[in-house]
């Protein structure tokens, strides 16, 4: 069981693309799911699943409070109409672990915001 959970681990970092590393117009897809609650729709959850497909549409640094935000075109959007709150997700495979804020915003558009100090980590992205 021990050797599963570490074989686990380290292919989660083999595959995952550092934060840092993605590039604007690139195709992703996570490999890690979360869930956000859906705002229109008390107690809604939109399930965002590991293997849904992003594009990443433009990374703006937002200096003042050192964070990046990165604004993705999600692929498996229900609607474009649909707003979540933003939940804070751990990343799983990174130690220490790192934390990023997330919410779907009108139009499909997934924001990820991560602090500058965590830009060199792991992201749940392949």
């Amino acid at each position: 069981m021990r050797l599963f959970l570490l074989l686990s681990l380290i292919s989660f970092n083999v595959f995952a693309i550092d934060w840092n590393d993605l590039e604007d117009g690139s195709n992703y897809k996570l490999i890690q799911g979360f869930s956000l609650p859906q705002l229109e729709r008390s107690g809604s959850i939109l399930e965002v699943m590991p293997g849904d497909q992003v594009v990443l549409a433009e990374t703006v640094p937002l200096d003042m409070i050192n964070v990046v935000l990165y604004i993705f075109d999600y692929k498996n959007c229900p609607g474009p109409q649909m707003l979540t709150d933003m939940e804070i997700i751990p990343v799983n495979g990174t130690s220490p672990v790192v934390e990023i804020g997330a919410q779907l915003e009108k139009n499909c558009k997934l924001h990820v915001y991560i602090e500058t100090r965590d830009l060199m980590s792991n992201s749940f992205f392949e």
